[in-house]
């Protein structure tokens, strides 16, 4: 998604005392290839630029403009007037009321709305200040626009100041930090790891037995995993924003080829645990039994916390949410921080049971029982191949399915092809060729065949729920324009922005979103439900999430009844009476 940095602001006064007259003049920047609305515009659905001044005991007059920039837009058909670059706006003072006035106090409020070429953004403000105890950051209110979204006022000036790429206070850091970090712990108990709770249960019975030091090199290898999983989101996230894109948290679920990825590792993972293959170094004689033992064993830790990750990130935890709404907008030195502190969050039982292997004595000791535990396991990393499955089938219909099982059946037949002609002992030369040729077959089998045909498959399904006012389940489909149809019939709306691959959200859903009890408070206070859909990456809900400062789904608000420029954002986790008890609140 295109989005205009927060324009640049400086402001000072002229010379003399104020109660003599005199300005205040505001310099404006506008980043390249953009452009605001002039003061006056020459359609009423564009947003025109306005800026306030206010200081303690200060009067000032009605602001002077420049002279616009009129330009013709073809898209609209129609000229325009607009401000580009840098231009300063003149704010005569009136004069003074009493001895205690305050200059130093004076905040200004810029409001926008900023457009390219191609897209016109959220009507926005920025607010600075001369008082440096007052707020330094970005006040962004985003209140609604033909292609924008009804949005929040975001006051806090912690969270504001990350906007601008600035050192905020380490108070406001190091909170948002502490919740990066129980989000982070929080994620093993949510709905997103389910499908990777076998590979969690087995590396631990795994464990189970082994000496300390043994214990704290497993646990410091799957420690490793996960940061290393963690730190590569936060770079592909930082080379989105680079690159002018939008980033979320699980946004690799949007991606159709991530998807075949991981239906081939984990088809693949459950082919080895059911001994359909074996993969083996050629050094692992007699002699090197132990050594090479260790060295697998540690590599699989380090494995399966990167698998980890990447499996248990399509929905947001409580906290996290909050915290990686902050990150997501911050500098990527912060952002890399946020991660590290959730990455140690999610570590953190790994690194208690290396610490306290007394945990693992609920565990019997290690034996024949492991070899049928592990053809279990294989049949959960299939169950797990099953909702990737069920995404593909809500993205692209039986079509879509169609083809993933021909990638998890290519996939099967490689594994058999590897454990046939490479079992351990044989030419090691023939282990790197099956796996070589594999890659090869399941890469061109993707771009060359199923990936175009999942594309249009996929595109088609969207382009039509996009057509249908009405979600299939009665909830209304967002869409900014909906939220403003609504403010004007003076309705409350309860928004929920959720995606199909989010296990969190569905949850929500089954436990207090589809429950009798909440239809019916709905219903008897004409609360109009809408749903926001992020299985898909658009701007819209881009936009939205950004408003809401969430980095991920699920994510929740109330827009009061009348009022679309006002938005209240709920917890991740819902309750009924808890939903109840905030609409009746804000009436």
């Amino acid at each position: 998604m295109n989005s205009m940095p927060p324009p640049e602001m400086s402001m000072e006064y002229s010379a003399g005392a104020l109660k003599d007259g005199g300005k205040l003049s505001v310099s404006i920047t506008i980043p390249d290839k953009w452009h605001v609305n002039a003061n006056k515009v020459t359609d009423e659905f564009l947003k025109p630029s306005s800026i306030v001044a206010k200081a303690k005991g200060v009067e000032f007059a009605e602001a002077v403009w420049p002279e616009p920039i009129k330009e013709y837009n073809e898209a609209l058909e129609l000229e325009i007037l607009t401000f580009r670059e840098t231009f300063t706006v003149e704010i005569p003072v009136k004069g003074t009321t009493g001895a205690d006035y305050d200059s130093l106090g004076t905040e200004v409020t810029f409001n926008y709305q900023a457009c390219d070429n191609s897209i016109c953004l959220a009507p926005a403000s920025k607010t600075i200040s001369l008082d440096s105890r007052a707020s330094e950051g970005t006040n962004e209110t985003i209140s609604g626009a033909a292609n924008g979204t009804s949005g929040v006022k975001k006051n806090d000036p912690e969270i504001n100041s990350s906007k601008k790429g600035l050192t905020a206070p380490s108070a406001g850091i190091a909170l948002l930090l502490f919740f990066a970090f129980v989000g982070g712990i929080i994620l093993n108990l949510m709905p997103c790891v389910l499908p990777v709770l076998s590979l969690k249960l087995f590396s631990l019975i795994k464990q189970a037995g082994e000496s300390r030091g043994r214990l704290l090199a497993l646990g410091g290898a799957t420690t490793a995993g996960i940061l290393c999983s963690f730190w590569v989101l936060a770079a592909v996230v930082a080379a989105v924003k680079a690159g002018g894109g939008s980033a979320g948290w699980g946004m690799q679920f949007q991606s159709a080829g991530f998807i075949a990825f991981m239906t081939v590792i984990l088809t693949a993972f459950a082919m080895s645990f059911f001994g359909i293959f074996e993969i083996w170094l050629p050094w692992n004689a007699t002699t090197k039994m132990d050594a090479a033992g260790q060295k697998a064993g540690i590599a699989g830790a380090f494995f399966t916390g990167a698998l980890l990750v990447l499996l248990s990130t399509p929905c947001s935890a409580p906290l996290l949410g909050t915290a990686m709404g902050f990150a997501f907008s911050a500098t990527t030195p912060v952002l890399f921080l946020f991660f590290t502190a959730a990455g140690i969050g999610l570590s953190l039982p790994y690194l208690l049971v290396s610490a306290f292997p007394g945990i693992l004595k609920v565990f019997p000791k290690p034996g024949i029982w492991m070899v049928h535990l592990q053809r279990v396991m294989g049949i959960l990393l299939l169950a797990s191949v099953g909702w990737l499955f069920w995404i593909v089938n809500e993205q692209a219909g039986a079509v879509g399915v169609e083809l993933f099982a021909a990638i998890a059946i290519a996939s099967v037949a490689c594994s058999v092809l590897l454990g046939k002609f490479a079992k351990p002992g044989t030419a090691f030369y023939r282990e790197i060729a099956v796996i070589v040729l594999s890659i090869i077959a399941l890469f061109s089998l993707w771009f060359a065949a199923i990936a175009p045909e999942y594309e249009k498959a996929a595109t088609a399904a969207f382009n039509a729920r996009l057509q249908e006012k009405m979600t299939e389940d009665g909830w209304f489909r967002y869409s900014p324009a909906l939220i403003e149809e609504f403010a004007k019939a003076k309705r409350t709306v309860f928004i929920d922005v959720t995606a199909d691959w989010c296990l969190t959200c569905k949850a929500n859903e089954a436990a207090v979103l589809d429950d009798d009890d909440f239809i019916r408070a709905m219903d008897s206070l004409n609360v109009a439900l809408v749903k926001a859909d992020w299985t898909r990456e658009t701007p819209e809900v881009n936009a939205l999430l950004q408003s809401m400062e969430k980095s991920g789904v699920p994510a929740y608000a109330i827009y009061p009844a009348g009022d679309a420029s006002r938005q209240i954002v709920l917890p991740e986790l819902l309750t009924v009476d808890g939903i109840v008890e905030e609409i009746i609140s804000i009436r």
